[in-house]
């Protein structure tokens, strides 16, 4: 079945110009599967619809979102092996990323009067030697 044009469109914009202040990574890379409401039996891994590769999940922190509440959230990773960071780490659990072939798909956040509008992001891995707003990510000693 071919993909529905207008609901599975997806921009492509470059890395920097969709993260002008960077990325910071948060945790590990998961699946993301499917629910099955025992978390004991998780489901399947998920399949991208368009893409049909597997769906991997890592949590981010985007220092160039304005509202602090909205600062916080999951990137999906298209990739039928598990991702890897390319970066090292700056505290327990936390790297600067920067991600290749970044898509990006508007949608509305929020509830009731109070929506907004979000993105739900998408990428196919990881850049090699990802670079800070200051400059390249410095290998710790």
């Amino acid at each position: 079945m071919a993909p529905e044009f207008r609901r599975d469109f997806r921009f492509e914009p470059t890395f920097t110009a969709f993260f002008a202040g960077g990325l910071f990574q948060v945790g590990a890379v998961l699946p993301d599967t499917e629910y099955t409401g025992d978390p004991l039996r998780p489901g399947p891994q998920r399949r991208d619809p368009v893409t049909h590769e597997l769906v991997w999940k890592i949590a981010v922190l985007d220092p160039g979102e304005r509202n602090p509440r909205r600062r916080a959230y999951e990137v999906l990773l298209l990739s039928n092996t598990e991702p890897v960071p390319t970066t090292p780490e700056i505290a327990p659990g936390m790297r600067p990323i920067e991600l290749t072939g970044l898509m990006v798909t508007p949608r509305v956040g929020g509830q009731g009067e109070f929506k907004y509008l979000t993105w739900s992001v998408r990428a196919k891995g990881y850049a090699p030697g990802a670079r800070t707003p200051s400059g390249p990510v410095k290998p710790s000693a």
